[in-house]
């Protein structure tokens, strides 16, 4: 009887390390199977996943005891690629919490915070009242003319004096609908008389287009010249609503030959706004602007 007792407790070592093995076998096994199931569904391998979402802190509890298979038919833990698509466990920099760099370049323009905020002065007329103002995130766009009979009001003593017809042309210069003369040829649209071509507003700057003049620029300096009487003025580039178009405007050769030296650069001899920097920089210019 004491050999007996004495030989027990090797008896119950060998019998438990016996267990343990053949629940590690089987531990391992359903790991294979778990896997081999994920892949054939379309899963990924269940050791990339892991490493993927090593830093994902919504899924932490799904992998981190697979040693329990007790429930051999479950495995949406070991499966479920649902986080899959979150770029920020792959590192990717868009997702990767940071603000990126601000691209869109800003300027000083009228504030607004409905449309009426961007009639100003006290000249507004039918083409410049608020029905013909849009105030998008804060700030004043000009949309043109709405209809012929905004042309009429605004034109018709034009029209009287010279015989002119002024309709709302969709494709105007300035990337906006505007009020120009109706034609039939080119000549119809020279406001200096038949024949002329040394004005910047004659026959050769414009073109007759379905029915409607359209200005197509200056061509020289000598016309800016002409025009003006004045050597200060010369034909240059202006951006008007994402369209270029050469117009006469006075010149510059450093910043303080334009209106605003603060508000302005000269580049290529041409007065060009600064990128502003918050609405407090614009409104030391113009109580009404607004960085946007």
């Amino acid at each position: 009887m004491k050999k007996l007792l004495f030989m027990f407790p090797f008896i119950l070592i060998f019998a438990v390390s016996c267990g343990e093995s053949k629940d590690a076998k089987m531990t391992n096994e359903t790991s294979q199977e778990t896997s081999d199931t994920g892949s054939e569904n379309g899963a990924p391998d269940n050791s990339d996943t892991a490493d993927s979402q090593s830093n994902d802190p919504v899924d932490t509890t799904d992998t981190s005891d697979i040693s329990d298979t007790s429930d051999t038919t479950d495995t949406s833990d070991m499966t479920d690629t649902s986080d899959s698509s979150d770029t920020s466990d792959s590192g990717d920099p868009a997702d990767s919490g940071e603000t990126p760099a601000e691209t869109t370049e800003k300027y000083c323009v009228i504030g607004c915070t409905t449309a009426s905020d961007c009639v100003t002065g006290t000249d507004s007329n039918a083409l410049f009242d608020a029905d013909n103002y849009k105030c998008d995130s804060g700030k004043c766009i000009y949309l043109g003319c709405l209809s012929d009979a905004e042309c009429d009001e605004v034109y018709g003593a034009v029209t009287q004096a010279t015989g002119r017809v002024y309709r709302c042309n969709k494709n105007g210069a300035y990337g906006y609908p505007e009020c120009t003369p109706t034609c039939s040829n080119v000549a119809d649209c020279n406001l200096y008389g038949e024949g002329s071509t040394q004005y910047a507003y004659d026959l050769d700057n414009n073109k007759c287009e379905n029915g409607l003049c359209v200005y197509t620029g200056c061509l020289s300096d000598a016309e800016c010249e002409a025009t003006t009487y004045s050597d200060l003025y010369k034909c240059l580039p202006q951006e008007y609503s994402g369209k270029t178009l050469k117009i006469c405007t006075v010149a510059c050769q450093t910043a303080d030959d334009c209106q605003n030296s603060g508000l302005y650069d000269c580049k290529d001899s041409v007065c060009v706004m600064k990128r502003c920097e918050s609405d407090e920089w614009c409104r030391k210019y113009d109580e009404d602007y607004v960085c946007r």
